[in-house]
């Protein structure tokens, strides 16, 4: 573990420390946002305020004994940790977890101790988990070099066209010499997508026989997780008024387009599961769960593909579900190591075991990646 550090709660001041966040401290955490993040500068200040107040103080799960954490120096805010306490069960046993958002240190503080002093100051929390699922490599390490650990399975991501001319020109827009081409070759896009749509493998506008999908609430998804989830070591606990607030946080996250959360039925009505995702024509659709009863995951992923095609997506992209690797290679995704870091941190063995064997259920509606601090 890192070296000691004293942690004040409410002391009086130093000439530099941490301590715990209050809601008096959002206008220096929106400042110095802005210092870390210059590309990610919000147009209204305050409304990034009002969400981080949203987030860290007003969320369902709210614990005094897993606080956020604000380093000072000289009165001025220098680093940030942000903490959002969430529930989740070992088998039967109760597991609290803390989830990491927003780990900033100012640039001008950066090569002193202090990142590792605010790493220090996460994982010596009372919790029975750390996570953190939008960690950059340098977070990465940091958090490695204090016992965290970086499950390489749930680093994988899965990418499945669903318009293969208008996602391989999505890859030439991201760069700026070659973007321009790729505008002036968007017109051949769709007549190639539409003989694709016709191959075996790409009939998304095709329904399966008494299978049907509809916009689903919080309540209606909250009453079978138990039933579906039953199968992982490690899951999440919901209940219909916090998942109804985190699918609100979530929809309120722009960059990705528009959310949509649809329950996927059979002929007698039986749910089988469901899938969230963001969607916006023309783009990368964005997975941010997909949850089935035993069996019937590759039916809800084919409703997904197709609600996906409809709405215009080029593409889908999700994290990788260990338990479901044969149904996505089955429907031909491909699996790549891209992007952010999820890690994890534990006391208990038993925990880091469940995401070590690929065990545990953590979708991307259960770290910080919905959350719309970056680019939301």
């Amino acid at each position: 573990m890192l070296a000691d550090v004293a942690v004040r709660r409410g002391r009086g001041a130093q000439r530099t420390g941490l301590r715990e966040l209050t809601s008096a401290d959002l206008p220096a955490v929106a400042q110095l946002f802005e210092r870390v993040y210059p590309q990610h500068r919000w147009v209204d200040r305050s409304a990034l305020e009002r969400s981080l107040h949203e987030v860290l103080f007003a969320n369902p799960w709210r614990d005094a004994a897993l606080p956020s954490w604000i380093a000072e120096r000289d009165g001025r805010a220098v680093g940030f940790a942000g903490v959002l306490p969430r529930r989740m069960l070992l088998g039967a046993r109760p597991v609290l977890a803390a989830v990491g958002c927003l780990f900033m240190v100012d640039p001008a503080s950066r090569g002193s101790l202090l990142a590792p002093r605010l790493a220090r100051a996460l994982l010596d929390g009372p919790q029975d988990l750390f996570i953190a699922d939008g960690a950059n490599d340098e977070a990465r390490r940091l958090l490695a070099g204090a016992g965290g650990r970086a499950p390489l399975l749930y680093g994988l991501h899965w990418t499945r066209p669903l318009r293969p001319a208008r996602y391989s020109l999505s890859l030439l827009e991201s760069g700026a010499r070659l973007g321009r081409m790729a505008l002036a070759l968007r017109p051949v896009c769709a007549p190639l997508d539409t003989v694709a749509a016709r191959l075996p493998p790409n009939r998304f506008h095709r329904t399966t026989p008494g299978i049907s999908d509809e916009p689903l609430s919080a309540a209606a998804m909250t009453a079978p997780l138990r039933e579906f989830l039953a199968g992982s070591a490690l899951r999440p606990v919901y209940d219909a008024s916090s998942l109804a607030w985190l699918l609100g946080q979530a929809a309120l996250k722009r960059r990705h387009g528009a959310l949509r959360a649809r329950g996927v039925r059979d002929e007698r009505g039986q749910l089988l599961g469901w899938f969230v995702y963001y969607t916006r024509p023309g783009e990368i659709a964005e997975v941010l769960q997909i949850i089935a009863r035993l069996g019937a995951f590759d039916v809800v992923v084919q409703r997904l593909f197709a609600d996906a095609w409809r709405e215009g997506a080029c593409a889908l992209r999700g994290r990788l579900d260990p338990r479901h690797l044969q149904e996505l290679s089955d429907r031909r995704c491909w699996l790549r190591r891209e992007g952010t870091w999820t890690l994890v941190h534990s006391r208990h063995g038993e925990v880091l075991a469940a995401f070590e064997r690929g065990a545990a259920d953590l979708s991307r509606l259960d770290g910080e990646w919905w959350m719309r601090f970056l680019g939301g």
